[in-house]
Parts: C-alpha cells; sequence; structure tokens
C-alpha cells in the first residue's frame, strides 16, 4: 500500500525537462519549512520515503511551457507523510517555478505486481561513481535490492523476513545511454529500467515500498526512480 497526490500546476517559467526534477524538489522542499516535524527532518540525511514523477503530460521537444497546466504526482509509503506535504503545498501555493490549482490525496493498494518501469530515471552509485553499462547487470540488481531493502526496515524495524533471493527476478536496462538530471550546478547519470518481480511474499513488499518511496537514490530530492507497475488482479 502507498499513499499519492495528483496535483495540478501551472508553470510559470518555460523550463528544460533535465532542469524541471530540481525545481520541483526545492518547491517541496522549501514548502516543508511550514510544518514544524518536517522542518526537523528538512537536513536529516535518513529516508524521507516520498518520490514524485515528473510533469505530464510530457513535452516532445522536451521544454515545459510557461502558462501551461500540468499534473505532477507526489507518493509515500507513510500517509502522514504525505498529508504533511499535502497542507504544505497549500500554504505555500507558488514559488518561482510553479503555481498551485489542485490537490487531490488518494490511497492504491495494488494486486500481485509483476513489472514496474521508472518514468524518471533510477540514480544508482556505487564507491560514488554512477552505475553505467560497462559495469555488471548482477551489481545494479544488489544495489538496487539493498536500497529498497534499507528503506523496508526503515519503515518496518519491528518486521523480520529473511529473504532467499533478490526482489528483482529480471532487469532490462531501457536507454543506450545514462541520462542527465541537473542538481546543485552537476549532472547525475541515471537509467530508465524495466524490473521483473518475484512472487514471493517479501518480494512484493519490498516493490510496494518502492513505489511509495522510490527506486534507488534521490526519490526526495529530484523524484528519480518513481515507478509504474503491472499487476495481476
Amino acid at each position: 500500500m502507498y499513499f499519492e497526490l495528483k496535483i495540478t500546476v501551472i508553470v510559470k517559467q518555460t523550463t528544460h525537462h533535465l532542469e524541471i526534477q530540481e525545481h520541483i524538489g526545492n518547491w517541496i522542499s522549501r514548502a516543508h519549512l511550514g510544518d514544524p516535524n518536517l522542518k526537523l527532518s528538512h537536513h536529516d540525511k535518513s529516508y524521507k520515503h516520498y518520490v514524485f514523477s515528473s510533469l505530464y503530460p510530457l513535452e516532445k521537444d522536451g521544454i515545459y511551457q510557461q502558462g501551461r497546466a500540468y499534473i505532477l504526482t507526489i507518493r509515500s509509503s507513510l500517509q502522514n507523510t504525505l498529508s504533511q506535504i499535502q497542507a504544505c503545498l497549500r500554504s505555500c501555493r507558488e514559488d518561482d517555478y510553479f503555481q498551485l490549482v489542485s490537490i487531490d490525496q488518494r490511497t492504491r493498494k495494488l494486486p500481485h505486481i509483476t513489472e514496474m518501469i521508472t518514468i524518471t530515471p533510477a540514480i544508482v552509485t556505487i564507491d560514488h561513481k554512477p552505475w553505467v553499462h560497462e559495469n555488471s547487470i548482477e551489481l545494479l540488481v544488489k544495489q538496487l535490492h539493498a536500497n529498497a531493502e534499507k528503506k523496508f526496515k526503515h519503515l518496518y524495524p519491528d518486521e523480520h523476513m529473511e529473504p532467499f533471493q533478490p526482489f528483482i527476478q529480471g532487469i532490462r536496462v531501457e536507454n543506450r545511454k545514462p541520462i542527465a538530471t541537473k542538481y546543485k550546478g552537476h549532472k547525475l547519470l541515471g537509467n530508465k529500467l524495466r524490473l521483473f518481480i518475484n512472487e514471493d511474499d517479501y518480494s512484493q513488499k519490498l516493490a510496494n515500498v518502492v513505489l511509495g518511496s522510490g527506486l534507488a537514490e534521490k526519490g526526495s530530492s529530484l523524484g528519480a526512480g518513481f515507478c509504474l507497475a503491472k499487476c495481476i488482479e
């Protein structure tokens, strides 16, 4: 189970898609300052357990246009966190790049998950360097599983389950070259991934955590690793 905000925004400045994720993350972070609990966690290095999409519809030329309305989705594994974000965005309805038009919260409970695909690039670092095609797929799966497991244990510290395999049964990298996203004056490299999910209970729980908290790194700051899922009803 995870929780979701559907938000309609108007873009106030024409912006390239490589830059839009950082601007969204900055808006959400500034809005946090209006809530005492979120403000305290602002510089906390622990998992924030939320992730956000890019703007929809996507622009064919990669340029989001000033004055147009778009849909933004924010998800969290924690209902309270998402409710706090919703209240903060209602108070901080606009910044230099976005104006809030409407916001709606919903609860999502998915049946058996078979596949997941990243809508925003997943960012995986190994020894402070980005995973690239020259690295092994096995290492990528290992890092993705370890990150998902850490998030699960952070959310549910009292729940103990012994995995007998990674939650990912198979994986496909959808891009030929790494995809760059601008962040704090640099470019972070990520990849669009398609994951095939194992059927066991623990794998399904990790997949649900990934949907609510993001796949791999920079989910709360850049919306990296925002996924859609295919399910069996």
